[in-house]
């Protein structure tokens, strides 16, 4: 930490770090007005994929919709640059199906870098970022100070290897895995935040002098292999299926290129025996790290250490654009050494006689324990100073750039001293990923899933627009043309379902007992469209064939209608739960409240509780240590104190005698 008083250049926002975190971050101040500079250690590798070049999936296409219901960009790139679509899940529910597209990289990557040159507001430098400016209230006393919760003192700006400075009035750090990254192949490893790109030096040391906790994760990435030298003619075929599906709430961003098909194969027991052979060898079963990695994105070694019942592992072979030959291995992440992984490749059918482009390697990392942060994701020590992306221990593209959106809404309230935006976990994936991560104590990459939402059934991808896009517009990242599509969306579906819930057929209809052959399900007398949509296996494409539906309208009236018609009672009984909890989180909580007397909760949540004096039921709710289950056994405590009370007080009401009584019953 240095305090110098020359200056280069000043700023509103500094971001550092160019992934899908920093993009949106600064992006997101430079549309509210702010002068933004956005630092980053490569600008030829801006918004870069490093992992698989893919956006969304189940919960993180929610993610990608809210952040485009909210102005963010990630949604519309991905719209643009989209090689393969697929909706995953289909046959399931609504609050479970998932969009997933596979993108052109380095499209990708020069799409979102002219976006930031020609976004106004915005300066882009190249440059490592080692060290933070602070203002310390009293440098002195720092050891004495609470390291949790207390301010030790706000942001000034940021220092450059080379000694440069610059000053601003916010600073948001998305490092993803750059921070001390060190990559490993086998047991050999060397500084880089990712292949071929050096490490970011200086922050963490930086970090720790200012009392921050600072931990190591790790991921994975698999090797490239050569798509001219694969037999994908033997293999399955997976083509795109949702050719007229999109991210984005804007249909300006829609592109329905040209689709490539991904293939799969699978693991054999050649490829078994060659990882049990050889497992120690990995930097995880050798010993050479013992950083967390990804639960749910497991290396092959992993797999099959955890599931040593299972003969096979599907694995798909995806393309990483349109004009390269480069193949994605998903699945098939591995820590082997460089020498082992091309005779690994070559046990999977119709790769026997693969070209490996590039090895798969772990890296690992360094990272802020999220807990350090407020929900606005500013840090709790330092005004001004947040935190963003896979600093905050999360993994993914989605994760990143909705928390990278967050961090640049409330950079922006905080410096035009207006109140800080919360996303509460009943009104978003966004605050139920911000709500997890600053609550709970993760030790391993966080990724956001649809089991994590006790709400899921209302916080769909298809209405995230609903949610949040009157939020975005009040925030100035909704401009009015977009906010024009929406109003006529609205309006679209509001008639639409009007239509469905008064317009009948009636039993003697042509149509009716078309339908009543098809389905064998009879209709007496009429029946609405709505009740006819609300049958088992009925869907709004059904009505479209039997000339029920307009079939003009946009699928999102289509289905959004379906929707909300077929799943209303769970809906509002769902919208039910969310209300009366609000209702319950802005309870009022004692302040001089003890809560060791409190023996129904666990030990942890006491010692949280009374650390920390939460103002309200909301704020416990937030704290780390503080489970579902001590809030429950804190409203229970907190009625009986409510019962006794009121007893205590009937009590002490004086008695009336009985001439009294008499009197009374008289006037009675």
């Amino acid at each position: 930490m240095s305090i110098l008083n020359t200056s280069n250049e000043n700023f509103d926002v500094i971001v550092v770090g160019g992934g899908h975190a920093g993009c949106e971050a600064a992006i997101t101040t430079a549309r509210q007005g702010l002068s933004t500079a956005l630092f980053t250690l490569n600008l030829d590798r801006i918004a870069w994929q490093p992992c698989n070049p893919a956006v969304g999936g189940p919960a993180k296409s929610q993610l990608v919709h809210e952040v485009d219901a909210l102005g963010g960009v990630i949604g519309k790139l991905a719209d643009s640059t989209a090689v393969q679509k697929r909706i995953l899940n289909a046959s399931r529910g609504p609050a479970v199906r998932a969009l997933r597209m596979q993108t052109d990289k380095r499209l990708y990557s020069r799409k979102m870098l002219e976006l930031l040159q020609n976004t106004p507001n915005l300066s882009l430098r190249e440059a490592m970022v080692t060290d933070l400016e602070i203002d310390v209230k009293s440098p002195s006393n720092l050891s004495n100070l609470n390291p949790e919760n207390t301010e030790i003192g706000c942001i000034r700006g940021i220092k450059t290897y080379f000694g440069s400075n610059y000053f601003a009035k916010a600073v948001i750090l998305t490092t993803g895995t750059f921070l001390g990254g060190k990559i490993w192949i086998g047991n050999q490893s060397m500084p880089a935040g990712r292949a071929g790109e050096q490490a970011a030096e200086g922050l963490t040391e930086a970090l720790h002098k200012l009392g921050f906790q600072i931990d190591r994760l790790k991921t994975g990435t698999p090797a490239r292999v050569d798509r001219r030298s694969i037999d994908l003619e033997s293999l399955e075929e997976q083509p795109s299926d949702a050719i007229d599906r999109f991210f984005s709430f804007d249909p300006d961003s829609w592109n329905c290129g040209e689709q490539i098909s991904c293939h799969i194969t699978r693991t054999t027991a050649a490829t078994h025996q060659l990882i049990k052979d050889n497992l120690h060898l990995t930097p995880i079963y050798g010993g050479f790290i013992n950083s967390k990695g990804p639960r749910y994105c497991p290396s092959i070694e992993d797999k099959i250490v955890r599931f040593a019942d299972k003969e096979s592992h599907q694995i798909f072979l995806e393309p990483e654009g349109r004009n390269t030959p480069e193949i994605y291995v998903q699945g098939f992440s591995t820590g082997l050494p460089e020498r082992l992984q091309l005779n690994l490749l070559q046990t999977l059918p119709g790769l026997q006689n693969c070209v490996m482009l590039r090895p798969a390697y772990a890296v690992e990392y360094d990272y802020l324990p999220a807990t350090q942060l407020l929900p606005s994701l500013q840090t709790k020590k330092i005004k001004g100073l947040f935190c963003a992306g896979q600093l905050n221990g999360t993994t993914g593209y989605e994760e990143a750039a909705a928390q990278g959106l967050v961090a640049g809404i409330n950079a922006a309230q905080l410096i035009n001293d207006k109140k800080e935006v919360e996303f509460s976990r009943e009104e978003s994936y966004i605050g139920t990923m911000i709500d997890d991560l600053i609550s709970k104590d993760l030790r391993e990459p966080y990724r956001v899933l649809t089991s994590r939402s006790e709400y899921r059934l209302v916080l769909r991808g298809d209405n995230a627009d609903r949610r949040l896009t009157p939020l975005g517009y009040e925030l100035g990242l909704i401009d009015k043309r977009r906010w024009e599509i929406y109003q006529a969306k609205l309006k679209a579906l509001e008639s639409e379902k009007n239509r469905l819930e008064h317009q009948r057929i009636k039993s003697n209809d042509p149509i009716a007992l078309e339908i009543e052959r098809d389905t064998c399900a009879p209709i007496k007398d009429s029946i609405t469209l709505a009740n006819l949509l609300r049958r088992p296996g009925m869907h709004a494409e059904d009505l479209v064939r039997y000339k029920l539906m307009d079939n003009s309208l946009p699928v999102a009236v289509k289905e959004g209608a379906e929707i909300d018609i077929k799943y209303s009672g769970y809906l509002k009984r769902q919208q039910s739960q969310i209300n009366q909890l609000k209702r319950q989180s802005k309870r009022l909580l004692p302040e001089k409240l003890n809560y060791n007397d409190i023996t129904t909760l666990s030990r942890e949540a006491r010692e949280k509780l009374n650390e920390c004096r939460p103002q309200s039921l909301g704020h416990a709710a937030q704290l780390p240590g503080v489970s579902q289950a001590d809030l429950n056994a804190l409203l229970v405590w907190l009625k009986i104190q409510s019962l006794k009370t009121v007893k205590n007080q009937n009590m002490k009401k004086p008695k009336l005698k009985s001439e009294d009584q008499m009197s009374t019953n008289s006037w009675r």
